[in-house]
């Protein structure tokens, strides 16, 4: 007989602790604030477990379906999967107590109370969407998923004047100087990675953090913005509303049946691709469900995988994707990748010439629609996804409440 890890006896279990902060951010983080526990249990029963989950998925991704982009430029052999896997988990789990030694020590300058233990609390569970996120390193074509890692910025913004006791005229300085903090924890954290797995993916790079001036018309009282590169940015107000929404149940969405996704995979696509094999199925962690139906589509040499993606109750956390404007661009001999937001959609689009690869994909509202393969190009796998239609699968997805 198993039992589910716990927090601290009288606590919730760790996928109720994951769900509840997930869904319910403000109701769990009162919960949290007054919850008798120690350092060592917060990250014995709950960092380390999921940090452990996300680098077995890694390992997978790593050793059965091999990183590049969207597509499988490269396969680790199962021992140089289970090195990088260890050291993903360490430097996770050494990322996220760094974090609250800082939150600790830079509390007294934003009108805070300093207090150990509850500065970890803040930073161990304010990373449990960006730790799950981990979970979509098992499946390359759901790589554009693990943006709902940005989630946790929601869950700090929350958190922070709930246990740290931050007054409200300090709060958007606290917060942004957090982030900037762990940004650059996960900056040094990827070079280490990367030095034994060749590939740093632990944080978001080359994003920056910066605090505009206060925007006094924002109708929720929160005023401020976070600058991204490429002139996007989050509104902070957008924060204060995705936690109402959480704390309501809004986003509190199941996942459709697998099968219903099949129907939007048409037999044929544009460019001469016939469809040869179709799959579908369910996945998550955390009773985070996700619904995913895939089709692979061929002609003559060239191959492209069609996959859409219901995320469930993750839905409503890729709307933070959409608030902040992400666009990132590299260019170089080999190809290029490039992501946008267009419409409150996240769009990414890769090439390699080297490894005759090609990708497009849409991050959309509840739904992701990605096409990927080897001897075809962008505008193939661009046309393949609009011929689809997000908005077709939005809308037909969509559910009520």
């Amino acid at each position: 007989m198993t039992t589910e890890p716990s927090v601290n006896a009288g606590s919730p279990g760790l996928v109720d602790r994951a769900k509840n902060i997930l869904l319910q951010p403000r109701a769990e983080w009162d919960r949290i604030a007054v919850e008798p526990t120690d350092i060592g249990k917060l990250y014995m029963g709950y960092a380390l477990p999921l940090a452990a989950l996300a680098a077995i998925c890694m390992i997978i991704g790593f050793t059965v379906f091999g990183v590049g982009g969207f597509g499988v430029t490269l396969r680790f052999s199962p021992v140089d999967a289970v090195v990088a896997g260890v050291v993903q988990l360490i430097m996770a789990v050494v990322g996220v107590f760094v974090v609250g030694i800082i939150i600790n020590a830079l509390a007294p300058n934003f009108g805070s109370t300093p207090d150990q233990l509850q500065a970890h609390k803040v930073s161990v569970y304010s990373y449990t969407a960006s730790l799950l996120s981990g979970v979509f390193m098992i499946y390359p074509p759901l790589g554009p998923l693990g943006i709902l890692g940005l989630y946790s910025f929601v869950l700090l913004y929350l958190g922070l004047p709930r246990l740290m006791k931050t007054p409200e005229d300090k709060r958007v300085g606290y917060f942004v100087t957090i982030i900037v903090v762990a940004i650059v924890v996960g900056f040094v954290i990827g070079i280490v990675s990367t030095a034994v797995r060749g590939a740093a993916n632990f944080a978001s790079p080359g994003v920056t953090f910066g605090q505009s001036a206060p925007d006094n018309s924002s109708s929720s009282g929160v005023d401020g913005t976070i600058t991204l590169p490429g002139g996007g940015s989050v509104d902070l107000s957008e924060l204060e509303k995705m936690g109402e929404a959480y704390s309501s149940g809004e986003v509190n969405v199941a996942a459709i049946d697998p099968t219903q996704l099949q129907g939007f995979l048409p037999q044929a696509l544009p460019g001469g691709f016939t469809q040869t094999s179709l799959s579908s199925g369910t996945g998550g962690a955390m009773g985070m469900n996700a619904s995913q139906a895939e089709a692979v589509y061929t002609r003559g040499d060239a191959r492209m995988t069609v996959t859409i993606v219901h995320m469930g109750a993750m839905g409503g956390l890729a709307s933070m994707a959409g608030a902040m404007g992400v666009q990132q661009s590299r260019q170089d001999a080999d190809g290029f990748s490039r992501t946008n937001t267009v419409d409150g959609r996240v769009i990414t689009e890769e090439l390699s010439r080297s490894a005759n690869h090609a990708s497009y994909g849409v991050v959309g509202r509840g739904v992701a629609l990605t096409a990927e393969g080897s001897g075809i190009t962008v505008e193939e796998a661009r046309a393949a996804v609009e011929a689809i239609g997000v908005q077709r699968v939005e809308a037909a997805t969509a559910q009520p409440g």
